[in-house]
């Protein structure tokens, strides 16, 4: 005959329950910050990107067109506010603020 656990095991299982809780939330905050580390990177090589590109990104419509498609993609909107880090680097927010207009 089989015997059910008692008191025990019933903690046994409560502990480990626990330490994997623990180890779990561990891991997704060391994913947390090495995520946003690397979209910091990423913002950081996306600014110096438009820097670097920034007659490109304006005369050829082409390219704006693509760079634009890009940061669409990823989650960036240069466009979103004229008064934005974006709008300062390319100069372009508030022509395009006012054709959303």
């Amino acid at each position: 005959m089989r015997r059910r656990p008692g008191i025990g095991g019933l903690q046994t299982a409560a502990a480990a329950r626990d330490q994997y809780r623990l180890l779990g939330e561990n891991v997704a905050k060391i994913r947390t910050d090495l995520m946003k580390e690397q979209l910091a990177t990423f913002r950081s090589q996306l600014e110096d990107f438009a820097r670097k590109h920034k007659n490109d990104i304006r005369k050829n419509p082409a390219f704006r067109s693509q760079f634009h498609e890009m940061c669409a993609k990823v989650g960036v909107d240069p466009l979103a506010s004229n008064k934005g880090f974006w709008a300062e680097l390319l100069g372009i927010g508030d022509f395009y603020y006012e054709l959303g207009l």
